[in-house]
C-alpha cells in the first residue's frame, strides 16, 4: 500500500471517528435495556448526558446519568444541590467499577470540598432503583429520586474523577478544569438549563 493511500485511509478513519463522536447526542441515544426517557440534556462538559422522566404529581425524578469515554479507573457522579451550584452540600449518586469487576453504586451527601473521598451516606431525599452499568467505555447511573413538593428547578452538579484502591479520589481542581464548570440548573418542567462556573 502506498504512503499516499495509507495517509488517505488514516484520515478517513479519523474523520469517521470525529463525526461519530460529534454526532452522539442524548436525543439520538437508545438504551439497550429498553428504558425510555422523555427528556434529556447534553451536558456541556465531561462528555456527560442526563436522561430523565419527571412526574410532578408524584414528585419523582427518574434519571440515567451517562458518561462516555469512561474507564475502570474512573468514578462518575451526578448530584442535586439544594444549597447552590457547587459541590459542597451536593446530594450525590456515585458509581465506579470496583477491582472485582462489579459496579459499585451508592449515595453520598457531600459535606465539604475538603474531603478525600466520597463516602457512602444517606441523602436528604429518597432514592430507589439505584444501579449502574459500564459497557464499551460508557458508564451510567440509574436511579429514581423522590423530591420535595414544588421542587421543579434543581441545581445539578456532575463529575468524573479517578479511582484508587476502590476509593474515589479528588477530581481535577485547577482553575481551567472542566470539573470546575460542571454545574448548572435544570428546570424539570420545561427542560431548560443553565451552566456556570461555580465552585465544583
Amino acid at each position: 500500500m502506498s504512503k499516499a493511500l495509507r495517509t488517505l485511509l488514516f484520515s478517513c478513519i479519523l474523520l469517521s471517528l470525529s463525526v461519530s463522536s460529534y454526532a452522539q447526542t442524548c436525543k439520538s441515544y437508545s438504551f439497550s435495556s429498553n428504558r425510555v426517557y422523555a427528556s434529556c440534556q447534553d451536558l456541556p462538559v465531561l462528555s456527560a448526558f442526563l436522561h430523565y422522566n419527571y412526574s410532578s404529581s408524584a414528585n419523582t425524578l427518574d434519571i440515567a446519568y451517562r458518561v462516555t469515554g469512561a474507564t475502570t479507573s474512573n468514578w462518575i457522579s451526578w448530584a442535586i444541590n439544594p444549597n447552590g451550584q457547587q459541590m459542597a452540600g451536593s446530594q450525590a449518586l456515585v458509581a465506579f467499577q470496583n477491582s472485582s469487576g462489579a459496579m459499585r453504586v451508592y449515595t453520598s451527601s457531600v459535606a465539604s470540598t475538603s474531603i478525600s473521598t466520597l463516602s457512602e451516606s444517606a441523602l436528604s431525599f429518597g432514592v430507589s432503583n439505584l444501579n449502574g452499568s459500564f459497557v464499551n467505555g460508557e458508564m451510567t447511573i440509574f436511579a429514581t429520586l423522590t423530591l420535595s413538593s414544588g421542587m421543579t428547578t434543581v441545581n445539578q452538579v456532575w463529575q468524573v474523577g479517578p479511582v484508587s484502591g476502590n476509593n474515589p479520589q479528588s477530581h481535577d481542581t485547577s482553575s481551567n478544569a472542566a470539573n470546575m464548570r460542571s454545574v448548572g440548573t435544570l428546570n424539570l418542567l420545561n427542560g431548560t438549563t443553565t451552566s456556570g462556573g461555580g465552585t465544583s
